[in-house]
């Protein structure tokens, strides 16, 4: 019982999330498939496959395309800071294809992450997070 207990609390405080590195299938979905439209190697542009299969869960689950935005949104701020500037270019072509497929449904739930993306892009001092902001 106790075991238990102590694994209950180890899950819990893990970064608020409640995922320890055995439990990634219990992230959401959506982050899932999100975090898999990334390459390992940026290099290596967006994942095709599973941008398309982000594309049919965000069209099949328009209630959703607000989250999907804030976890793009977390994560090109993030890589931002890190000035890991491939998968920054990676999150905004995704962005892009989702506001092409999307821009019927639900669309503004979408908007308060895409201005934020945009204005992180215009607030950088690299010119070029700025054309790829502006161009957005």
């Amino acid at each position: 019982m106790e075991m238990e207990e102590q694994r209950i609390k180890e899950v819990g405080a893990n970064d608020g999330a409640g995922v320890c590195g055995c439990c990634g299938a219990l992230r959401p979905r959506y982050k899932r498939l999100v975090d898999n439209i990334f390459p390992e190697d940026p290099e290596d542009g967006l994942v095709k496959t599973n941008m398309e299969k982000l594309t049919f869960y965000a069209l099949s689950a328009p209630e959703k395309l607000d989250r999907i935005g804030a976890y793009l949104s977390e994560r090109l701020i993030r890589d931002v800071g890190r000035h890991r500037y491939g998968y920054v270019c990676i999150a905004m072509e995704a962005l892009d294809q989702l506001l092409m497929a999307c821009h019927c449904q639900s669309i503004n739930l979408f908007v308060e992450s895409f201005l934020k993306m945009v204005a992180k892009l215009l607030e950088s001092e690299k010119p070029n997070l700025q054309i790829l902001g502006t161009n957005s």
